[in-house]
């Protein structure tokens, strides 16, 4: 068929063939096209965190292949005996197609191979500083490790995760190298390699850099605001690890274990520090309360006076960690009225010692230090005094209330939203008659059940009507998409942990 292609059609023919990657055509049947070989060039080069060449690229102007191959296609033409044309249109044609086959593969080049984005010029800085330390200095310098630190964060600000993490591993290796294991040198990069891994969601790896993370900090820090500040990031993360279950499921009552001595820890370092009544012993306090917190909704204690003498060991287990939060509350109480925080911290701080012993299924308890709240509250000036009560006592309050841990995500009390939920509140803060008034179609039945589950365990402070708990009907809560997707990404389900039989 293409022997008797008119001159007319050629070029189109031409065309079709640069498209379809053709090299030659034989008018005889033999192979006239010798073999090429291409080289493609380095299109988008990630610079070497190493810091040798980094960010450079292949400057040499390969060409492109396919259009390469169209070109030699084109300098073949049928066999003139098929049918006759004169030579000068023969000669137009052929020059007509090589100028379409060419105006292509500029088009191809422009499409296949944009030009690279340019590098930034912070990042193009420290590389730099890195290459002129390396030829001053060798490969092992000391003072490579601070324009590591430098480039490393400057990748996490692009979001370049992947690369900040082995330019700080370098760095920290270099640390090593010229200060030793344990040099207060390398805390800053271990900590900026964290922030990427957990960027990245590489919570495994996180958690055994953090280890050592840990291991370094204690031997490069004195004790010293450093150090309480050091031993209370590490407790955070362990109550992160344990909402996220980050590790095996057995391991995860020791991380409350880890998180309650780590905050110990700190507060007997701020007090060292700081002295007894010092407002800087707060931050462990709390963490110590949340603590206890997380402990009670994990063993999901349930007393029965009727039970054998292992469940009569675990409700002695729990009256022991009930005092335990009672006296850290307490502390934090002594704290604040110490430092003349006010009135209304004071009777937030007794609200917070009745949350406690509600928690725990102690009503007697948790009535008197409500009422003491109350007493306080009528203290108050006329015109502050109502709207405090009110916001206490006036409507139900999901607990544990601490920023710290929340049992439940953000909910509206509209009837609009995308998942409607009724439900009733009984005088203990129980919740009951659950029932869902509107739900989306979608496909996450899974996250929606497990907030909905959340909802039934979570232990409420129910409203207050002459200094007497009362019973709620008719509530209703809607939450949009985000609130279950966030309980199937990284909040804890609390068991409700009580004295109730």
């Amino acid at each position: 068929m293409l022997q008797h292609a008119k001159p007319s059609q050629w070029p189109i023919i031409v065309v079709l063939l640069a498209c379809t990657g053709w090299t030659a055509l034989a008018d005889d049947g033999s192979d006239n096209t010798a073999p090429m070989e291409v080289t493609a060039p380095a299109v988008g080069t990630q610079p070497d965190p190493t810091g040798d060449d980094a960010g450079q690229q292949d400057a040499s102007d390969n060409p492109d292949p396919v259009a390469d191959a169209a070109v030699d296609g084109g300098s073949a033409g049928p066999d003139s005996g098929d049918d006759p044309q004169d030579d000068g249109a023969d000669t137009s044609a052929r020059e007509t197609a090589e100028a379409m086959v060419i105006d292509m593969r500029s088009n191809l080049d422009r499409a296949k191979a944009p030009a690279p984005q340019a590098e930034s010029r912070l990042v193009e800085e420290y590389q730099n500083a890195i290459r002129e330390a390396e030829l001053s200095g060798g490969a092992y310098s000391g003072a490579i490790a601070e324009h590591l630190l430098g480039l490393g964060t400057t990748l996490q600000q692009l979001n370049r995760h992947e690369e900040a993490v082995e330019v700080l591993k370098r760095g920290v290796h270099l640390s090593r190298i010229n200060s030793g294991l344990y040099s207060s040198e390398q805390l800053a990069l271990l900590r900026s390699e964290i922030r990427s891994h957990m960027a990245m969601g590489n919570f495994d790896v996180v958690d055994e850099r953090q280890r050592y993370l840990y291991r370094v900090e204690r031997r490069a820090l004195s004790r010293s605001s450093e150090s309480t500040e050091a031993l209370i990031r590490q407790a955070e993360w362990q109550r992160q690890a344990f909402l996220l279950e980050v590790g095996e499921p057995e391991t995860q009552a020791g991380r409350l274990m880890i998180m309650w001595d780590l905050y110990r820890m700190a507060l007997n370092e701020s007090i060292d520090i700081y002295g007894e009544q010092a407002i800087e012993l707060k931050a462990p306090l709390e963490g110590m309360i949340a603590t206890q917190y997380l402990f009670a909704g994990y063993r999901g204690y349930l007393y029965d006076p009727s039970s054998s003498a292992s469940d009569l060991q675990a409700a002695a287990m729990t009256n022991q960690s009930f005092r335990r939060g009672e006296s850290v509350l307490k502390a934090i109480l002594e704290v604040n009225v110490l430092n003349k925080l006010g009135p209304e911290q004071q009777i937030q701080d007794t609200v917070a010692l009745g949350d406690w012993a509600w928690w725990y299924g102690k009503f007697n308890d948790a009535e008197i230090y409500y009422s003491q709240a109350m007493t306080l509250i009528d203290e108050l000036p006329e015109d502050t005094a109502p709207a405090l009560k009110d916001a206490l006592f006036g409507a139900p309050v999901a607990l544990p209330r601490l920023e710290e841990i929340r049992p439940l995500p953000d909910h509206d009390t509209l009837e609009d939203g995308a998942l409607v939920i009724g439900f009733d509140l009984t005088d203990t803060g129980r919740v009951t008659n659950v029932e869902r008034l509107r739900e989306p179609e979608v496909e996450e039945e899974k996250a929606i059940r497990r907030l909905v589950r959340a909802l039934k365990n979570t232990r409420f402070r129910p409203p207050f009507s002459d200094g007497m708990p009362v019973r709620v009907e008719g509530l209703v809560w809607s939450f949009e998409p985000e609130a279950w997707r966030v309980m199937v990404r990284d909040e804890p389900e609390f068991e409700i942990s009580t004295g109730e039989g």
